[in-house]
């Protein structure tokens, strides 16, 4: 997992897989971009704009993600993304491989990550992530999430 402000994004660099999703970002998160689906490269990398109210943390899932890395980006108000590794989570829902996600029930522990406008973070295979929580207010929320298709080594 990867936390940061979108200004400062050029310190993953090395990670070449999400340039092209911080590039996206840079350029197009701040415009009025409609909720739904908007292709970048197909597949392979993808942006989900969305506008919601956040909710309670209590009662919320975790989910993760096989084929997919999730560049979130808060373009306005603010939320917590409740973050555990998937190894030691009990599977509620099995994985999809069809919707690519998997979900399990919350842990008694997990690290609250703060994300306020300006901030993403970025959430691989093994980060499981519970997105949408109220942070201390019930302000609406923009995100726009960016898929990532991630290379897997074979076996």
């Amino acid at each position: 997992m990867i936390v940061d402000e979108l200004k400062s994004w050029r310190r993953y660099a090395a990670l070449e897989e999400l340039r092209p999703a911080f590039e996206f970002l840079e350029r197009r998160a701040d415009e009025a971009l409609p909720d739904g689906r908007i292709e970048i490269d197909g597949a392979r990398l993808f942006a989900l704009p969305q506008s919601y109210a956040p909710r309670a943390a209590l009662g919320a899932r975790f989910e993760s993600h096989r084929r997919y890395a999730d560049v979130q980006y808060i373009a306005a108000g603010a939320e917590m993304i409740g973050y555990a590794p998937t190894g030691g989570l009990a599977a509620e829902t099995p994985y999809d491989p069809e919707r690519d996600i998997a979900f399990y029930a919350q842990p008694a522990c997990y690290t609250p990550v703060a994300l306020t406008a300006g901030s993403f973070a970025v959430f691989y295979p093994d980060d499981a992530h519970m997105p949408c929580c109220r942070l201390d207010s019930d302000e609406p929320v923009r995100k726009v999430v960016v898929k990532v298709e991630i290379a897997r080594a074979p076996g």
